[in-house]
């Protein structure tokens, strides 16, 4: 075992973990106006649930959370499924 100031390695493997990173938590007041502004930008502006995220910097995650506790009714993706064949009827 070595005693010299060298990172362990652990460290060098994930880098030491600086404490600044973590965001402070929201109180319910700053959530509701974040869920507010939020709603409103997938309702009217309709962002994207990403360009939301991205726009008032949270992860997708929790965007996602945010619009669902505001009562929001979230769109379908769109693209992920072919459309439905037309039944053509002949006789």
């Amino acid at each position: 075992m070595s005693t010299t100031d060298e990172p362990g390695a652990q460290e060098r493997k994930r880098g030491a973990r600086d404490p600044q990173k973590r965001r402070p938590r929201r109180n319910e007041e700053e959530r509701a106006v974040l869920r507010a502004a939020m709603a409103k930008a997938y309702d009217v502006d309709r962002l994207t649930i990403r360009d939301v995220a991205e726009t008032y910097d949270v992860s997708y995650g929790h965007a996602r959370k945010l619009l669902l506790e505001a009562k929001v009714k979230l769109r379908s993706k769109r693209g992920t499924r072919p459309p439905a064949a037309k039944k053509v009827w002949r006789r």
